[in-house]
Parts: structure tokens; sequence; C-alpha cells
């Protein structure tokens, strides 16, 4: 009779490489963070072009700018630009994460490997003078996004939402011709417990336009809205899992 292996499945790792993780699991606490987000009406035939066939577009169509800096989480400080289209999944408004940039590289792993942000490297800023903030993303040398932030007039922090994120969890084929082993949409819902909140006028440009990260294809039309908030956040296990 064979000897078969002991290993069961509630004792595997939860990431590789098994003897040295970069990062712990899930939950991660994030307070302390802030959080500059921009809403905008975009193009209807562009947010069809990048939503995957399981989402539904709003209406009208619009984009969101999130950039936030975590100045504690466990892999240290780190800061976090994305962009999302909004989107309906069956009847419930979500938020889909088109692009996505970190300056952490245990960050930067983590985001990809556990929660699907479809993460590069590179430099993120925000900074805060009173109700004025200032944020932008560059990499390999561009400035990708400029995002301007004024007016900012206090607000009930229940007056502001952010919508659960749909995120791609994407794992290649090890064979050659075969398709990825593993297509699918985690939804990721952070709960937020806002200390401050500010609405404000915002504007959002892509200085440099670059093909190899495309934020510029999501071009503004009309602006819907702009907050800033101060916040005690998280980033914890997905709730739902989706067919792509």
């Amino acid at each position: 009779m064979p000897d078969f292996g002991r290993l069961s499945a509630d004792r595997l790792p939860h990431t590789t490489p098994v003897a040295a993780p970069l990062y712990p699991p899930p939950p991660w606490s994030l307070p302390g963070a802030e959080i500059l987000k921009v809403t905008f009406e975009i193009d209807k035939d562009v947010c069809l072009n990048w939503l995957p066939p399981s989402l539904g577009r709003t209406s009208p169509a619009y984009a969101h700018v999130i950039i936030a800096r975590y100045p504690e989480s466990p892999v240290g400080p780190f800061s976090l630009a994305t962009q999302y289209l909004g989107c309906r999944s069956r009847m419930f408004v979500r938020a889909y994460t088109v692009q996505a940039v970190t300056d952490n590289e245990a960050a930067l792993s983590a985001l990809r490997e556990t929660w699907g942000f479809p993460c590069k490297l590179g430099r993120v800023e925000l900074s805060r003078k009173g109700g004025a903030v200032e944020a932008g993303v560059e990499r390999g040398g561009r400035r990708l996004v400029a995002v301007s932030f004024s007016d900012g007039a206090p607000i009930d922090a229940e007056s502001v939402r952010f919508d659960p994120v749909l995120n791609l969890r994407l794992v290649p084929a090890v064979q050659e011709g075969k398709p990825p082993a593993l297509v699918e949409l985690a939804q990721i819902g952070p709960a937020y417990t806002i200390r401050e909140a500010l609405r404000g006028k915002a504007a959002v440009t892509y200085p440099e336009p670059s093909e190899g990260d495309p934020w510029h294809l999501l071009q503004p039309l009309y602006p819907i809205a702009a907050v800033f908030v101060v916040a005690d956040t998280e980033l914890p296990y997905a709730r739902f899992v989706q067919p792509y």
C-alpha cells in the first residue's frame, strides 16, 4: 500500500515562498490614512472597453481616481494610487480597478497576490495644506497623473461613500498554450472610520501619457465629486469571489 502525505488543505501556507513570505496575511489594519477621492464622468464606450463581461456600466459612465497615504501597516508606511471604473455587479454599485501604483515593494507583492490590485512600483505623492491637497503619480520618469483639490470644507462623515472594489485575480498557466490557471473577480470591501472629511473642487489631468501605463484613457468629461478624508481603514479578506 502507498504511503500518502499528510499536508492537509487547512495547513497550507497563505503565500509563497513558504520559507520567507514577504508580508503577513489579511486583515491589515491601516490607521490614520489620508485619502483623496475624485469622481468624474467619462466616455461610455471607453468604460465598456475596460469592463469585464460580467459587469455592467453605470449611467452616466464615471471613474474614480483615489490617492491614499497609509502611515502604518504590517509592512510599514506606503502610498497607493488607484483608478477605478464605476460599475454594477448584478444590481450592486461597485468600483472595478483598472490601474494601481504603490511605492512599497512588500506592499506591491501583497496587493497583487492577495487582493488582486494591478499594482506597479512608482512614486505616489500626497500633500495637504489646510483645505487644499496636491497629489500625483510618477513612473519611469513620467508624471502619469496630477490631481489638485481646493476649497475643501468640512462635511458630515456619513455623507462620504467608498464603494466595494472588484479586482481581477489572475494566475498564469505554467504549461505552454494553456489558459490562465485562475481568472476571477474578488470583492474587497474595507471598513472606514472617518475622523475628518472635506468636500471641495478637484481636477484630474494626465500630463505625460504612457502606452505602458495608460491612465490617460479615462479622460474626465465632467466633474461629479471630490472628497478628502482622514480615516482608520483596513485591507480585509475578500467578501465575495465571482467568475470573470
